[in-house]
């Protein structure tokens, strides 16, 4: 079969993203971040630890994380409590990441890929003191159960790509 060179798929014309290609639309981002962004608006929609057979208990245990679901709680709690703003976190249905549920993914691939200095000045900027230590810690050990499972959020250290500073 004879190919035409208008037939082959230029990389011009090709979908760089994938998704519907809205502007801060969620369904483009890779699934350890929907999963991340999942989890925040769940917790919204609880505000406590979630109790067993919840929605949120049920996603953490089929992803093989449900250890860490107390550690998640605990570092949302402190977001929650030790902030300097209200957090703008969107419904479950919602299909547009608000500006804090990004950093919040963000902060978690910070946590993943042990840039512990960006991650602690960032939290520092946005909560209090005390408030910011606990969500450090506690989101270090939800980002590396995230790893271990499979995953990532972030570039791994030792790539200079990834280096913030």
């Amino acid at each position: 079969m004879e190919s035409f060179p208008e037939q082959r798929l230029n990389a011009l014309h090709a979908d760089p993203k994938p998704g519907c290609g809205r502007m801060g639309c969620a369904c483009g981002l890779p699934v350890s971040e929907r999963f991340v962004l999942w989890a925040l608006r769940q917790w919204q929609q609880d505000r406590a630890l979630p109790a067993e057979g919840s929605i949120l208990h049920r996603g953490f245990k089929t992803a093989g994380l449900l250890e860490v679901l107390p550690d998640f709680a605990i570092a949302m709690d402190a977001f929650l409590f030790g902030a300097r703003r209200a957090i703008e976190i969107h419904r479950p249905t919602c299909s547009s990441v608000s500006r804090d549920e990004a950093t919040l993914v963000a902060l978690c691939g910070l946590a993943q890929g042990d840039f512990d200095g960006p991650l602690a000045a960032s939290l520092d900027l946005m909560m209090a003191p005390t408030a910011s230590r606990v969500a450090a810690i506690r989101l270090k050990m939800f980002a590396m159960a995230l790893a271990g499972a499979g995953l990532r959020l972030a570039p791994p250290s030792d790539d200079g790509a990834g280096r913030l500073n």
